[in-house]
């Protein structure tokens, strides 16, 4: 009976807790958490012709699950956010609803590559409302802060090639790494120096065909 009775109580702290589980939560509690309180996402390296990228900001529920739906809100934190809504972002659905017997719900964020800058690093910062009808029980999981940039450092080997390619534009780089695959290191651009060129050919004839793109490439011959 002992065993029975102890083997109940460790599946009911189970069903009490999500993986906020690493903070001891009374039986007793109900409310929400996020998951993560910082999520970093740097776009910089993808293909060129990606334009949005989405993040899944997972907030959990903590408590006895329900076999009804349950609402709760989140806010927009404006003192800690530089990230505008339209621009930057598309706008959140803040009021929402977590599904019977579900464990967490996922808000989708849908950030806007192409009206980021290429230094700037942004932020969005969530938390909870305090008229949300479920309320953050994890102080530290009470807010989630969604860091994010479109920075791509120029690499070391742009300078032995730049007779080719010109001065650094972000736009040239990640216009190759959408032709060939990935960014490439500088023992590997020294070993194929000419494939990775005959790439950038490629890169210059796009742009040369999309002026309003503003990228330019020197004048000059290429021999591969």
């Amino acid at each position: 009976m002992k065993k029975t009775l102890s083997t109940i109580l460790f599946s009911t702290a189970l069903l009490l807790i999500s993986s906020c589980s690493s903070y001891f939560i009374e039986p007793s509690k109900s409310g929400i958490c996020f998951e993560k309180s910082t999520y970093s996402i740097s776009l910089g390296s993808l293909p060129y012709a990606t334009t949005d990228s989405v993040v899944s900001v997972i907030i959990e529920t903590i408590g006895e699950l329900h076999m009804e739906e349950r609402y709760y809100k989140l806010q927009i934190i404006d003192t800690a956010t530089t990230a505008i809504a339209n621009l930057h972002y598309d706008p959140l659905i803040l009021s929402r609803t977590i599904k019977p017997n579900a464990t967490h719900d996922t808000l989708k964020i849908k950030i806007n590559r192409r009206s980021l800058d290429d230094h700037s690093t942004y932020t969005l910062t969530l938390g909870i409302d305090p008229s949300s009808p479920l309320q953050p029980e994890i102080m530290e999981h009470k807010i989630a802060k969604i860091l994010f940039n479109n920075r791509l450092d120029i690499p070391s080997w742009w300078t032995s090639v730049a007779y080719w390619l010109g001065e650094y534009n972000i736009k040239k780089y990640q216009k190759f790494i959408e032709y060939y695959g990935n960014p490439v290191r500088k023992e590997q651009f020294e070993d194929r120096k000419y494939e990775y060129l005959r790439i950038f050919k490629r890169v210059k004839e796009y742009f040369d065909i999309h002026p309003e793109e503003g990228v330019i490439f020197p004048n000059v011959t290429w021999e591969v």
